[in-house]
């Protein structure tokens, strides 16, 4: 009884702790670290994933304790495909958190002699695998898996701990939830603020696939007459470009619509895909003065329809890291398309770009 008493206080501890965690970045010092100890677990990691309708995987937000970064990253890159727990998780339809070992679900003389095994699991000392997924009933759609692992010459984790891992399921993954929700949600709204910063006269919308205002700023809902997000576009011109971006399918490409003739407010219109695949659609908004300036200038440098949106990120003080996110495009080819935009405009950085971007206004 005093073993029972002196686990369930443990189990509390931790699950304040993790219920405690404020920041993502924290992620793996007040959740990973405390539930490995728990678990007698030597490293573990999180990651957050969609399938793609046509079965392609695609992650979110990841962490991992006392697993190289190096390590990590390259199970990101390519190893996850031949996983046979991150198989598991894809395929489960669960809504509930289910807690299972890998060598429940696979042929372990089988997985040791794999390319997967040698490549990933020897190197980095993991052997025995207990993992935790859980479906969130929400309409992102994603799929959370947390995993344990223990070396060779461990024990395997019993039914003890999957027992424990249980009791945890609901705090890690409410925690977990909440964490890439408000990290998401910090990023959109620092690069908003850095775009009105740098384009104040200029409106920002974004909408979903059914034409609803997810986001507006204030100048983006002035242009369209709307007095709050949430309501439906009634622009029949501006949903036809919408629907135009969608039947080009390629991410470079804008439409340039009219949303007022009588006031000169014109917009551009851009699709892009949520990580689990649904599209929306980014409008900038803004007086068709500013926007042919702009234009002019852009023509002038002879810059690629790709080239212009890595313009306008720059403008609005973003980094390459979050151009690339924004763009969902490498962090590489970010810096790719900067060279090739200082070559066109005769500048060696981005400051003298720039300068001359701002010499329009």
């Amino acid at each position: 009884m005093a073993s029972l008493a002196r686990e369930t206080e443990t189990l509390l501890s931790i699950q304040e702790g993790i219920l405690s965690c404020k920041d993502f970045s924290t992620l793996e010092r007040d959740v990973l670290a405390p539930a490995a100890d728990f678990l007698d677990a030597l490293t573990s990691c999180f990651m957050q994933f969609w399938v793609s309708p046509a079965g392609e995987i695609r992650f979110g937000r990841t962490a991992a304790h006392n697993v190289p970064e190096r390590a990590h990253e390259g199970y990101l890159a390519h190893h996850f495909r031949e996983d046979p727990a991150m198989k598991a998780a894809s395929r489960s339809l669960r809504n509930t958190p289910h807690v299972f070992c890998t060598s429940e679900i696979s042929d372990y003389a089988q997985l040791t002699n794999s390319p997967f095994y040698n490549d990933f699991f020897r190197p980095n000392c993991i052997h025995h695998v207990m993992v935790m997924t859980q479906k969130p009933q929400s309409d992102d759609g994603d799929t959370l898996i947390f995993g344990f692992h223990r070396p060779r010459g461990d024990r395997p984790f019993t039914d003890i701990e999957k027992r424990r891992l249980q009791k945890l399921a609901s705090a890690l993954g409410c925690s977990a939830r909440l964490l890439c929700l408000q990290d998401g949600f910090v990023i959109r709204e620092r690069a908003i603020a850095e775009y009105d910063s740098a384009f104040p006269g200029h409106g920002l919308v974004f909408l979903d696939e059914h034409m609803t205002v997810t986001y507006g700023n204030r100048t983006g809902l002035a242009h369209m007459a709307m007095q709050d997000v949430g309501g439906r576009i009634r622009l029949d011109a501006l949903s036809r470009a919408c629907l135009r971006t969608l039947r080009i399918g390629n991410y470079a490409d804008a439409v340039s619509v009219d949303i007022s003739k009588a006031d000169g407010i014109v917009a551009s219109v851009r699709t892009r895909r949520s990580p689990e695949g649904r599209p929306f659609f980014i409008v900038h908004t803004n007086r068709r003065n500013d926007e042919a300036m702009f234009a002019i200038r852009c023509r002038e440098y002879q810059l690629s329809a790709r080239e212009v949106d890595i313009t306008r990120a720059l403008a609005a003080g973003l980094s390459n890291t979050e151009i690339a996110e924004r763009l969902f495009i490498s962090p590489r080819t970010v810096e790719n398309h900067l060279r090739s935009i200082y070559a066109k405009a005769g500048v060696n950085r981005r400051t003298q770009l720039l300068s001359q971007l701002n010499e329009l206004e």
